[in-house]
């Protein structure tokens, strides 16, 4: 997950780095760091804490370089320390490393290595010290670099630099790098936002790929010997909105831009989505994939299907070699992402090679967009917090919309369209704020929290308690209320909270099970188009049709946002997370 940029050229190299590190920190945030040459060779600065606290306890804005790299970490190997803070350097201190992945065989590699002096407790200090050996043999940067990358098992993407040398080398293996192509120099990062203010050539790199830059410009070899086209292209995604606009939060900011861009949806020209839709009328089987909250928005995407005749599983993929032996030819996967480089996602990619496959996504730039066969851009725009909020509702919007066009439903589902861009604006009324507010208000002191639906609605139990956990680190479960008196029910108490998700469709059975929570003296947030005697505090949200279901989401957001804001935490920067998984 951790984020790296770098620039090698003919202007200063800092004023880039420290603009790009800022946008890079949604990928990790424990500690951050740089390495830059200088008259009196490599410099490195690192500490623990937030980007903007490493830049401002260094004055690095303050500094001056031609050649740098920052590093923003997401611990996986190794506490949240300064010594295991990225740049990290050999015993000699003239070479610099950072990193992001894992290196799999490292123990059995700093064992091979024991003549050197470890200082880490990190996987990627074995990297440095590879490149030191191979350097003290007469080796070049490059050699060293791809000597590493013949000897370190697992998804690692490493750059490295050498005091006194106007170089940096990079090696791109499994996590995510790409080459940002300028007048006067050259980027490598984790992700275009870091560099898309001043550049919009890029060339994808593929794993395997070494690059070189240098002020003169740069070099690419494919290691793994894979014939690979590196043609420049252009970046169409507009990143450059990164401010909070008067808000407190990016998760906030991200949350009230939802009726807009659901407006832009029901303006925007969706026909090619009957091309996308006649594909799922050609399989046997839609298998749905998605990670996180990426799999709940798989989870609303399967349950409509099936409403409307399709047969679909929605999967993790992690369960997809478990899956594998009864994949079809004819079965068509959607891939759900909003990164577009979510690592479990492309480690199954080889196992559905054959198979079509369209892509809900965020990212026209990222790995997945190139992967499938038929991308389906949501056009969120960029979204900052760690929390997914809008990428949740306009992927789980344009999946209704597939499997409803699919269906012959199309009329339809432009009407509940429709009806939803008019009625989410009763989502954000004084009354329905005031509920929300409230019930968080209880929420904040709880320890637990259950989050109750059925059906579809469960599938919104699930991301509004995933949405608690990740901001707010109250314990929150969601549990099908039908099946909640199979043993979950021995944990109500007097005291204990319910938060409900209660739909139409459901809500005969989900009252009568909920009466059972309130026997044993349980507590019941309702989220539901209208009152019931069960509920103990009740959040109204407006129906719209087929649509519904993303009004209830909305308010589980802006509970967790709530709950989080209570607590006194930063929702932007939940603890131990980051906001794009690019490691298995």
């Amino acid at each position: 997950m951790c984020g790296i940029i770098a620039y090698n050229g003919r202007d200063d190299a800092m004023p880039y780095l420290v603009d790009g590190i800022r946008n890079l920190e949604y990928r990790g945030y424990d500690s951050c760091g740089c390495a830059f040459q200088s008259t009196n060779g490599i410099q490195v600065r690192k500490d623990v804490g937030r980007v903007d606290d490493v830049i401002r306890k260094y004055q690095l804005d303050g500094e001056h370089s031609n050649t740098a790299m920052f590093h923003t970490r997401w611990a996986t190997n190794g506490p949240v320390s300064v010594k295991n803070a990225h740049p990290i350097s050999d015993c000699t201190g003239e070479i610099a490393v950072v990193h992001n992945g894992i290196v799999e065989n490292w123990a059995e590699l700093k064992e091979s290595l024991s003549m050197h002096k470890f200082r880490s407790d990190t996987d990627t200090e074995v990297i440095a010290h590879i490149v030191e050996d191979r350097l003290n043999k007469g080796g070049t940067l490059r050699e060293a670099a791809k000597y590493a990358y013949k000897n370190i098992k697992g998804a690692s993407s490493f750059l490295v630099m050498k005091s006194g040398s106007d170089e940096i080398v990079a090696v791109k293996h499994g996590s995510p790098l790409v080459l940002g192509l300028s007048k006067n120099g050259h980027f490598i990062s984790s992700d275009i936002p870091s560099f898309s203010a001043y550049t919009n050539k890029v060339i994808y790199l593929h794993d395997g790929d070494l690059v070189s830059i240098t002020k003169s410009g740069y070099s690419i070899m494919n290691m793994a010997h894979v014939k690979a086209a590196h043609k420049i292209s252009y970046i169409k995604t507009d990143y450059t909105e990164n401010d909070r606009s008067g808000f407190k939060h990016f998760m906030i900011k991200e949350i009230m831009e939802q009726p807009r861009l659901i407006k832009q949806i029901v303006k925007s020209d969706i026909s090619a989505l009957e091309k996308s839709a006649s594909v799922l009328n050609q399989s046997k089987t839609v298998y749905l994939v998605g990670a996180g909250t990426s799999f709940h928005v798989a989870l609303i995407g399967a349950h409509n299907m099936r409403l409307n005749g399709i047969n679909a599983i929605a999967i993790q993929p992690q369960d997809a070699k478990d899956y594998s032996k009864v994949f079809k030819k004819d079965d068509v996967f959607i891939i759900v992402s909003q990164s577009g480089e979510t690592a479990d996602i492309i480690s199954m990619l080889p196992l559905i090679k054959e198979n079509k496959k369209l892509g809900i996504l965020n990212s026209a730039e990222s790995t997945l967009a190139r992967a499938v066969d038929i991308p389906i851009f949501i056009n969120a725009g960029h979204e900052k917090g760690v929390a997914a909020t809008k990428t949740f509702t306009l992927s789980s919007i344009y999946l209704v919309l597939l499997s409803m066009f699919a269906s012959g439903n199309k009329e339809a589902a432009l009407r509940d369209l429709r009806l939803l861009s008019l009625n989410i604006y009763n989502l954000f009324v004084p009354s329905v704020l005031s509920s929300v507010s409230k019930a968080a208000s209880i929420l904040k002191k709880k320890t637990d929290v259950f989050y109750l639906g059925k059906g579809l609605d469960y599938a919104i139990a699930l991301e509004g308690a995933l949405k608690m956990k990740e901001v707010s680190y109250l314990h929150a479960e969601a549990i099908d209320t039908a099946t909640f008196r199979h043993g979950p029910l021995a944990l109500i108490s007097n005291g204990a909270f319910a938060v409900s998700i209660v739909s139409r469709e459901t809500k005969q059975d989900a009252i009568r099970n909920l009466r059972e929570v309130k026997a044993r003296k349980g507590k019941i947030i309702g989220i539901s188009y209208e009152n019931s005697d069960v509920f103990d505090i009740f959040i109204k949200v407006p129906e719209a049709g087929n649509f519904s279901f993303i009004q209830q989401a909305i308010v589980t957001q802006l509970l967790s946002y709530k709950v989080s804001v209570l607590r006194g935490i930063d929702p932007d920067h939940p603890r131990n997370l980051a906001k794009s998984v690019t490691v298995k």
